[in-house]
């Protein structure tokens, strides 16, 4: 179906006038609009952050939406309803339970495009029953990506979301933007050539009482890559995500843990549930989940409980173009001293003041040990 798409849309592009929109998506597909899009579905509704990093207006943008960002981040969801409190009116379809539409209904929502991913939750390259129905309504359907390869796939999608929506400025100044903070890594480790610290990843840490899910490549796991880590599901891995069997994990004692964040405070922390991070999140409960977390069994065994080197960090950059924060906190858990005045907070402060009047504010990625002068911004 994806070669009948390109062709056609090729087709189309011949005969297209001058001032046709061209936007070759993160499929590789031709997709051009004759201008820029009014209302779009979300196939996940977490876009939604990255259309706010380009406007002061995304709810007015969204016809109709995947419930994912309510359902995955309830505290997150409910910043954005606090400043758009239209959000709340936003149909939600594509997800079993009452109130969500199918997808043929919210096509009476009469929607300019459909905005998709390429993984994950929700509507994405995989639904192809949901892009055949979209299509053969006239819908254009643009794929955009935060997971696959974060740092370039992350520049590409905020152009095409510029694209879409007539926001090229804007996009473009984000990109500028977040190439500079990605460059603070880069650049250093490019010229590193000492010893790169072995790193578990553990996925939704805490959520059940199994061990371990991780991830090997894509999503998370690149951002280690780029900030000189070496990702011990690489070797164990034949798929890009899977289970870890804790034998494997003790064996290889990895240098560092990271524990990715899904809980919320809005749904409650008790000790042993997953590691509480992101907006309206403070200090003592990240700490008080992520040590918690650590204590479980099987994981409680690894040297880097001992060391002090365990950290979390928030789950939902994998879906976020805010995914360079996360890239500068590895960085500095990874090589503290290399990255000793590398300011990943500040980083933080400017994506969050772009989201105003969204107060996003709380902590997104913490350590093990409290902060001191000697510690510094590794354990923050």
């Amino acid at each position: 179906m994806g070669t009948l798409i390109i062709a056609a849309a090729l087709l189309v592009g011949a005969a297209a006038p001058a001032d046709a929109i061209r936007i070759y998506d993160l499929k590789g597909r031709l997709v051009i609009l004759d201008k820029p899009v009014g209302k779009v579905l979300l196939g996940k509704g977490r876009f939604l952050t990255a259309l706010a990093l380009l406007t002061k207006d995304p709810v007015s943008r969204v016809a109709g939406m995947f419930p994912d960002f309510e359902t995955l981040d309830p505290d997150g969801f409910a910043r954005f309803a606090e400043a758009y409190p239209a959000l709340t009116d936003i149909p939600t379809f594509g997800a079993p339970g009452a109130g969500s539409l199918t997808l043929e209904s919210a096509l009476a929502l009469k929607p300019d495009a459909a905005i998709l991913g390429l993984g994950g939750h929700g509507l994405n390259a995989s639904s192809e029953q949901a892009i055949e129905v979209l299509t053969a309504a006239g819908v254009p359907v643009i794929f955009i990506d935060f997971r696959n390869n974060p740092i370039v796939n992350t520049q590409h999608s905020m152009r095409v979301l510029g694209q879409v929506f007539g926001l090229q400025a804007e996009a473009e100044d984000f990109v500028k933007f977040y190439s500079r903070e990605v460059s603070r890594v880069t650049d250093r480790m490019i010229l590193y050539s000492g010893p790169r610290p072995t790193v578990f990843l553990d996925i939704k840490a805490g959520l059940t009482g199994e061990c371990c899910f991780t991830v090997a490549s894509g999503m998370l796991s690149t951002l280690i890559d780029v900030a000189g880590g070496r990702n011990i599901a690489k070797s164990a891995l034949p798929d890009i995500a899977g289970p870890l069997k804790p034998e494997f994990i003790i064996a290889n004692n990895p240098d560092v843990y990271i524990g990715t964040a899904v809980g919320s405070r809005s749904r409650g922390w008790t000790p042993g549930g997953p590691i509480v991070l992101g907006a309206g999140i403070d200090a003592v409960l990240a700490r008080r989940s992520l040590i918690s977390a650590t204590l479980r069994r099987d994981i409680a065994a690894l040297g880097a409980i001992d060391t002090g080197r365990t950290y979390g960090i928030w789950h939902h950059f994998t879906n976020s173009p805010m995914n360079v924060y996360a890239l500068q906190k590895f960085a500095t858990w990874l090589h503290p001293e290399l990255f000793a005045d590398l300011d990943p907070e500040k980083t933080k402060a400017a994506l969050m003041s772009r989201l105003l009047p969204v107060r996003m504010d709380g902590v997104y990625a913490i350590g093990s040990l409290p902060f001191t002068a000697n510690n510094s911004e590794q354990n923050q």
